[in-house]
């Protein structure tokens, strides 16, 4: 009956358990030894790892070998660049050779070309003075109305005649007259009238007496210029500006042949034939300084000297020439 009555064990409360571990003297002598076994583990890794260290690390025999194997290398590169720097600098002396003699050879060929240029020049200039001594009997008309099928010749006769008046001769011998060689003017202006008189001296004696009267023929004013060639006429376009200065300053001034341009100043002339003469001829006549950038006949390469003095000249026969007037006929 008690034993039915008693409680079994696995129904009765269990005592709480103390996981301590025991306080026994012998607990912390095992703890200790286990710390120490760790240490002495990590010492033997450490020592392992810098026994491996120590075997890589080089000695002095690898190292003073590894130094001479970099002195021959770099020594081998630097005997590679003195070999590119030797090479480099004949490379350099030859082109500084070369530029040398091409500097030479500039030099020569610009003073051969200067010096062709003033014979070229002189040639031209002798060119042109031929052509103007071959119109020299030239006289070009300019105003006579153009007509269909016109006279020339008489047309002429009839105003040189009227020009000379009591002094014109019987005959002109008249040995050529066309006009001008080219098409008609747009603007319907006449083309000026070129003719040949066999006769220098008839050609002069009208060319004076038309310079001291106003010419009316045929209901038109006619003007007489001496004919030029091509090159005088662009050179005297191009002295426009200083010739209408010596018009405005009334100082006389006439061209001369070779091509040139005098004007007068305290009884002597000054001559001007190249660019480089402008300044000094300007200076000479107390002039302001002019700009000509046209004229396309370009002086010497030498800086022109002075202005060359001449003493007063006329048309030959005592007469100064007249003060200022036109620049000459035009195509």
């Amino acid at each position: 009956m008690d034993g039915f009555l008693s409680t079994p064990d696995s129904l009765r409360p269990m005592r709480p358990t103390d996981n301590m571990a025991p306080d026994s003297p012998g607990a912390g002598s095992t703890t200790d030894s286990h710390a120490g076994s760790m240490q002495m583990d990590t010492l033997t890794q450490i020592s392992a790892e810098l026994a491996t260290i120590a075997s890589n690390m080089l000695t002095k025999a690898d190292k003073t070998a590894l130094v001479q194997e970099m002195r021959a290398a770099i020594r081998e590169e630097i005997q590679e660049v003195r070999s590119d720097l030797n090479a480099l600098e004949q490379r350099v002396t030859e082109l500084e050779a070369d530029c040398l003699q091409a500097s030479q050879h500039s030099q020569a060929a610009d003073n051969a070309t200067s010096r062709q240029g003033t014979v070229l020049l002189d040639l031209r200039r002798q060119v042109e003075d031929l052509d103007n001594r071959g119109r020299r009997n030239n006289i070009r008309v300019r105003g006579l109305a153009e007509q269909a099928g016109e006279d020339l010749i008489t047309i002429l006769t009839q105003l040189f005649t009227q020009i000379l008046g009591e002094e014109a001769p019987d005959t002109y011998h008249i040995e050529r007259a066309h006009r001008a060689l080219r098409p008609p003017r747009a603007d319907g202006l006449p083309r000026d009238v070129i003719c040949c008189l066999l006769s220098f001296q008839l050609k002069e004696a009208i060319m004076r007496a038309a310079r001291t009267q106003t010419v009316t023929f045929m209901d038109a004013q006619i003007s007489l210029f001496q004919d030029l060639s091509h090159l005088t006429l662009e050179a005297r376009r191009a002295l426009r500006p200083l010739t209408r200065l010596l018009q405005d300053r009334r100082i006389p001034y006439k061209w001369g042949h070779p091509f040139s341009l005098q004007a007068r100043k305290d009884n002597s002339w000054r001559t001007m034939r190249w660019p480089n003469d402008v300044p000094g001829f300007l200076r000479a006549l107390d002039l302001p300084a002019v700009a000509i950038p046209n004229w396309i006949l370009m002086g010497p390469p030498q800086q022109a000297t002075e202005p060359v003095r001449q003493p007063p000249a006329g048309n030959g026969r005592g007469r100064p020439p007249r003060r200022g007037g036109p620049d000459g006929p035009e195509e």
